[in-house]
């Protein structure tokens, strides 16, 4: 009697340690594909900065020689897309840092686990 249900408990625990495996790693999964999503968007705005501050450059050297409400207007307008970008860019890299130390985390608890596990079939199959 006891021994079916050892052998019950035992089936339970290691269908309960299969779940917690899958779960780890469809939660590392979901880090790693967070963290590269946050660093393509990262370049993306960097990118975007970039022109933006090259316009706004020679859209400020346009106003010098000639300026115009017109010519102003643009400058205005550009200085605000450059500044929205500015904080855009410092607002995802905030993300990508946190989901930067998150992927970490999760990465070495699954290695950790995963080292326990062998070490636990080791003492097992002894």
């Amino acid at each position: 009697m006891l021994e079916k249900e050892l052998a019950q408990a035992t089936k339970m625990a290691e269908r309960a340690n299969q779940n917690v495996e899958q779960l780890r790693r469809r939660l590392l999964s979901e880090s790693e594909k967070s963290h590269a999503r946050l660093k393509r968007e990262l370049t993306a705005a960097r990118k975007q900065h970039a022109t933006a501050n090259g316009r706004l450059k020679k859209a400020r050297a346009a106003l010098r020689k000639k300026m115009t409400p017109d010519n102003q207007a643009k400058v205005d307008v550009l200085l605000k897309r450059v500044q929205e970008l500015s904080e855009s860019i410092a607002k995802i890299a905030r993300a990508a840092y946190e989901a930067g130390e998150k992927l970490v985390t999760v990465k070495a608890d699954a290695l950790l686990e995963e080292r326990k596990a062998k070490a636990a079939d080791r003492a097992a199959s002894m």
